[in-house]
């Protein structure tokens, strides 16, 4: 019942390493264990307490428009917010004026009602490019070093899902790439739009109802001392994509360790795509893929591609039982 969670990765030359985390005595203590199993019998390499009393989370968000999406997200982060305080800090990065002042005023009101003040609200008059805006909220910071989590304004979290962030970083070692899970649209999944149940009860892992976005690489936690010392993201990239790519491969050629497995507590949420004619060739491409995968599984694709020939099987059945 202690255990919190467990990752192992396989050195091609050495063995596997596991990380096993235990709950400790109070909310914010761990006990982790590291063991090694070289090509041979395991060795424990470490056994040590972690305390996470201290270690501050920065959720930046990059944000324009979106005003409903903001809110269902604001829902969400004020129940984890409550028992997580006051380990966590919000930064919403928001480009444009359009619809700004209605998102202004939802995280006021969660504010107020969550006494939640451990926010900052940066509004650039600009184009949205998610890359500037995480790269602005992140250097904005001015207090000690804190643990970043890259985050959209459609992802689903838990209070378990920042332990684990906080876990698996650390400072000029650790950089964590968390594999979330991915929601089908709810429209196929469920059926009839009166059928979809509420959010919390579709956020169900099973393949069925969604999908392991192992292509996917724009939610991390990182601290901020690597995330300088790396160089950020590269603002030349504009528009949808690629920024996320560039940062993990530059973490994946530095003496970082990039700690990369699935997560349950972390749930990207369904919501149409729209791929814009301006985005470059290459990005265009990755942007339907992504709205391909997003859609639903393969069985259940198949069975709208090919809707007609079931249907016309099923009539030719009838037709044939009738005649018997």
């Amino acid at each position: 019942s202690c255990f919190h969670a467990g990752i192992y990765r396989t050195e091609k030359d050495k063995g596997t390493l596991y990380e096993l985390t235990f709950k400790g005595d109070t909310k914010h203590q761990f006990k982790k264990i590291v063991l090694f199993r070289p090509f041979g019998p395991v060795m424990k390499v470490k056994n040590e307490n972690v305390n996470m009393a201290d270690t501050l989370i920065n959720v930046i968000v990059p944000l324009a428009k979106r005003a409903s999406k903001f809110r269902q997200f604001m829902q969400n982060f004020r129940w984890v917010s409550i028992s997580v305080l006051p380990l966590i800090h919000l930064t919403v990065v928001y480009f444009g004026k359009e619809q700004m002042n209605e998102v202004k005023s939802i995280l006021e009101n969660t504010s107020k009602s969550a006494n939640f003040k451990n926010f900052t609200f940066i509004q650039l008059n600009e184009e949205f490019s998610r890359g500037k805006g995480l790269d602005v909220g992140a250097r904005f910071w001015k207090g000690n070093n804190v643990v970043l989590f890259f985050c959209d304004v459609d992802i689903y979290f838990t209070a378990e899902f920042l332990n684990s962030c906080r876990l698996n970083t650390q400072p000029g070692k650790k950089v964590f790439y968390p594999v979330l899970f991915s929601q089908y649209n709810p429209s196929i999944i469920y059926g009839h739009r009166d059928s979809i149940p509420s959010l919390e009860q579709q956020l169900i892992i099973k393949k069925e109802t969604g999908f392991w976005r192992d292509f996917g690489f724009g939610m991390t936690c990182q601290y901020r001392s690597d995330f300088i010392n790396i160089g950020g993201f590269d603002l030349d990239i504009k528009g949808w994509g690629g920024e996320d790519v560039h940062l993990y491969r530059k973490y994946l050629h530095s003496n970082l360790i990039v700690i990369r497995t699935p997560v349950r507590g972390l749930f990207h949420l369904w919501h149409e795509k729209q791929c814009l004619d301006e985005l470059t060739p290459e990005q265009y491409k990755m942007c339907m893929q992504s709205k391909a995968m997003n859609e639903a599984s393969h069985g259940q694709l198949g069975m709208l591609v090919f809707k007609q020939e079931i249907e016309t099987h099923l009539h030719r059945q009838k037709l044939s039982s009738k005649k018997t």
